[in-house]
């Protein structure tokens, strides 16, 4: 029985994929999985580049049994695929990590296995990163300040992967963000639903393709740090502080 699925947007990362699907299944063999427990969930978020001919042809080999494949026609944005990829799921325990070869699957069977042996039933596990630049642990920072103040949100690395829990918790998102927000919202409603929110610590090693999407450049962050606190503003004004 289908036990766990682990969701992963796509954008522009054909050179990843096969690479993303052999590490992923590596690591739910080295945990105790096969593709009858654990499922790969590929969002194919409106990539430019040639991703979807690409999952095409893994279809045709041995890695078929171990994903399932969800066709986004345009990019909405980042939140909008996870939970495109979050609705598809039917397994009980489901949750989202990023494709970039940044985030080690091994993180997601470590925070699985926290999750199950925890004696909560509800219960969000996400990761901590070391290993990250001044830069972005500045931008991380100024994050959680604010989050704490205009919401009520007490935890670190709101962004950080990966992020796994019961399916249940789904029936509390409402009208999540389709940006970059999505990873607060749902820690906000994981929390004001009585969700406890565990970590583990994951290692954060530099991206071998692509480039980041929000900080590139100063203006990319400068942009993300002032729509995040506005989303925060909104968030509180019509949901309120936790």
């Amino acid at each position: 029985m289908l036990e766990f699925q682990l969701v992963l947007p796509c954008y522009n990362e054909s050179k990843s994929l096969k690479y993303l699907i052999e590490r992923a299944v590596n690591a739910a063999k080295e945990a105790g999985y096969d593709f009858n427990r654990f499922q790969l969930v590929l969002v194919e978020n409106g990539s430019l580049d040639n991703s979807k001919e690409v999952l095409s042809e893994l279809e045709k080999t041995s890695w078929a049994p171990w994903f399932t494949k969800v066709l986004v026609s345009k990019n909405q944005g980042y939140g909008y695929g996870v939970m495109q990829g979050l609705k598809s799921t039917k397994a009980p325990i489901i949750g989202w990590s990023h494709a970039d070869q940044q985030c080690d699957p091994k993180d997601a069977f470590m925070a699985l296995m926290k999750l199950k042996t925890s004696r909560e039933s509800h219960v969000l596990v996400k990761g901590v990163r070391s290993g990250r630049n001044w830069k972005d642990r500045w931008v991380t920072h100024i994050f959680e300040m604010f989050a704490l103040l205009i919401l009520g949100v007490k935890t670190k690395e709101l962004n950080a992967q990966p992020k796994i829990f019961p399916r249940t918790l789904l029936d509390h998102l409402g009208d999540p963000p389709f940006n970059f927000a999505f990873d607060l919202y749902v820690l906000y409603c994981a929390l004001k639903s009585g969700f406890q929110v565990k970590t583990i610590p994951v290692l954060f090693p530099p991206r071998v393709h692509g480039v980041s999407n929000w900080a590139s450049t100063f203006f990319g962050r400068y942009k993300t740090i002032l729509g995040m606190i506005q989303y925060m503003c909104h968030l509180s004004k019509t949901q309120g502080r936790i």
